[in-house]
């Protein structure tokens, strides 16, 4: 059977949608890979001055080991300082019991946002209460669990000098393995892998000296936006500022008993912030995404057709092997994972995840605020915060992207 003008238009569309993302994100693994056999020193070496800023709302199960990981760090000397909006919030009570048994515990008391994102307000506040001999200063999320040589090995770069700025970022472990946990643990494989082409802040943590952080204005950047990784990721490009991404030091994130609800509210945001911060990269994604739904959902149609002879050979095949490469790269998802879900259930989770991912960015078209920890931001170009309101919704604490 002969291709018809409009099956060649499919056979291209088929290519040019699922070839150059594999490659890319192909690309990426194997630059995570390269990265992650870098040696690292065998003694701490130079030990400058440090802090690490952990904005933190509510308490969460396991909580207190997450935080008591920060707290027992193989560092000579540092604090970690938790950043809370109010006496009332129960952090608050956590965050005191710590502090009677660590001597490296610093509480501060933010207040409320007015002008920004609370996360932000909650990062400026404690810029504002860093030691005078702190050199090198780490944000990380206050829902990470991290190893007792973390800190020495993630800043690294740092301190030697290699860089002013490390990255790293963070791998789901859902508790127990729900459709829409797996779901969130195959959304941050994939963008794990994109930003090892281009590395830059977007959750986990972020080390950076206290002199570029001076020089380059984050807080008054901060003090506007209303989120800090991609506005400092802006910042760092604008620069010229190379940040060094870190896969040896990706953090652990716990997800327990994550819905299809809590899955939404997360990607929601995860997908509104750069709709403002990073147009272009939004707008892409957004494009490719819908794109690469509707090519899987076209590849289904053809190779239930093709048996039945309704299908040209060559679309027939095609349409295979599409399925067999998307389903590759779901593999390749999976091995960035290190927490070794079981393969079944990320094949299995991996159609509504794209699926779920498609509604979100259409939904995402249409929407003028971003909704997060009970607020409701009104934004302008570059994620400037114009109004915040009360968002009147019970969506749950969502400790993740803090």
């Amino acid at each position: 059977m002969r291709m018809s003008f409009s099956e060649w238009l499919v056979f291209f569309w088929f290519l040019l949608t699922v070839v150059p993302p594999v490659f890319y994100l192909v690309l990426g693994a194997i630059r995570i890979h390269l990265l992650a056999e870098r040696d690292h020193e065998g003694t701490i070496g130079d030990s400058p001055g440090m802090e690490i800023l952990v904005p933190i709302k509510g308490v969460l199960p396991g909580q207190e080991e997450i935080l008591e990981s920060m707290l027992r760090q193989d560092y000579p000397s540092y604090d970690v300082i938790f950043l809370i909006e109010s006496e009332e919030d129960p952090a608050r009570l956590l965050v005191e019991n710590l502090s009677s048994r660590f001597p490296n515990v610093r509480k501060v008391i933010t207040g409320t946002a007015g002008k920004c994102g609370q996360k932000n307000h909650n990062l400026v506040q404690g810029i504002k209460h860093l030691s005078p001999s702190t050199e090198v200063v780490v944000f990380c999320d206050s829902g990470n669990i991290v190893d007792t040589d973390w800190l020495r090995r993630f800043t690294e770069p740092v301190r030697n000098g290699a860089f002013e700025v490390v990255t790293t970022f963070r791998a789901f472990d859902p508790r127990p393995s729900t459709m829409w946990g797996v779901c969130q643990a195959i959304y941050a494989a994939f963008l794990l892998l994109l930003i090892a082409n281009k590395s830059k802040p977007w959750g986990g943590a972020t080390a950076i000296t206290v002199s570029a952080l001076y020089r380059l204005d984050v807080i008054g950047e901060w003090s506007c936006n209303v989120i800090d990784d991609l506005s400092l990721g802006n910042i760092l490009d604008k620069a010229g500022v190379p940040v060094f991404l870190d896969p040896q030091s990706l953090l652990r994130s716990p997800l327990p008993n994550q819905s299809l609800s809590g899955f939404i509210h997360y990607l929601d945001r995860q997908i509104l912030f750069p709709k403002w911060t990073n147009p272009i990269i939004w707008s892409s994604a957004l494009l490719y995404h819908l794109s690469i739904t509707a090519v899987i959902v076209a590849a289904i149609v053809v190779a239930i057709l093709f048996p039945l002879g309704m299908i040209s050979p060559i679309l027939g095949w095609l349409s295979y092997v599409s399925i067999v490469v998307i389903f590759a790269a779901a593999v390749l998802f999976w091995r960035m994972n290190p927490f070794r879900i079981p393969i079944r259930s990320w094949l299995i989770s991996f159609l509504p995840f794209i699926l779920v991912t498609a509604f979100v960015f259409l939904r995402s078209l249409f929407r003028n605020y971003i909704d997060w920890h009970g607020k409701r931001y009104y934004l302008g170009k570059g994620g400037v915060v114009l109004c915040v309101e009360d968002a009147n919704h019970s969506s749950g604490l969502d400790p993740m992207n803090q």
